[in-house]
């Protein structure tokens, strides 16, 4: 879903791409970095985390208003964490959908929830943000950090790759004369994207996060993988049951 201005919403696409390439880059080489003890434990799913991690004890705002406990709110569900802006030009919304696709399926494990946290809630209100999920599912949390602080913490302890925002400085004409557009202009009319992890990432019912989804991931994976993790159980202790 892209708020594009006319004629440059390709570029900006495209940007967005480049960024998400990188990003992708880094996280495999991350992500592989791992021992033998690492690919033992997690064979047969999908990129094994470098470390691992438990889900953050953090409680953010939910799209209701609602005070919303990322471990406490999903004790025994397996919770996929997804960060996201609804001003996102097409990855977002892809990465959505596939989740939506995934989860109905007939077969599909019913303990399994997504919450959706904002990486910009500056813009994604708590309206915005709700009609936005809706489009692929009303099942899905919708989180907004309470502040930056807030959101840089919840990815320091995800181990996600910080967000950053991308101002649109490129020069515009009208009527043939060249008008600069300067980063505190484009700061001021929120003429901005964001580079953001793309990764989806999974934690058993247990609180540990045995998974991690780059995009783009293949369906098959999904549908091989939450089955596995689904049926841990809450109280086994970490690489128990893999």
């Amino acid at each position: 879903m892209s708020h594009a201005r006319p004629g440059r919403g390709r570029t900006r696409r495209a940007h967005l791409r480049i960024v998400a390439s990188v990003l992708v880059a880094v996280v495999f080489v991350a992500a592989c970095g791992g021992g033998s003890d690492t690919e033992s434990r997690y064979e047969g799913l999908a990129v094994a985390p470098s470390e691992l991690r438990q889900i953050p004890h953090m409680v953010l705002s939910d799209t209701a208003g609602n005070d919303f406990g990322l471990a406490a709110d999903t004790e025994g569900q397996v919770r996929l964490v997804y960060q996201l802006f609804t001003n996102c030009p097409d990855i977002c919304g892809v990465q959505l959908a596939q989740l939506a696709s995934v989860l109905g399926r007939p077969g599909a494990p019913k303990n399994v929830q997504v919450l959706a946290v904002t990486v910009d809630p500056d813009r994604d209100t708590p309206e915005i943000l709700r009609a936005y999920l809706d489009q692929f599912s009303a099942d899905f949390v919708g989180l907004i950090p309470r502040s930056e602080q807030q959101l840089t913490d919840l990815q320091n302890v995800l181990g996600s790759l910080a967000s950053f925002k991308i101002f649109d400085t490129t020069p515009t004409t009208d009527h043939d004369h060249s008008t600069d557009v300067d980063a505190d202009a484009a700061h001021d009319h929120g003429a901005y994207d964001i580079g953001h992890d793309g990764r989806v990432f999974a934690f058993a019912p247990n609180g540990y996060g045995y998974a991690q989804y780059p995009y783009p991931t293949r369906q098959s994976q999904f549908d091989h993988d939450l089955p596995i993790l689904a049926v841990i159980d809450p109280d086994a202790p970490s690489g128990a049951g893999l």
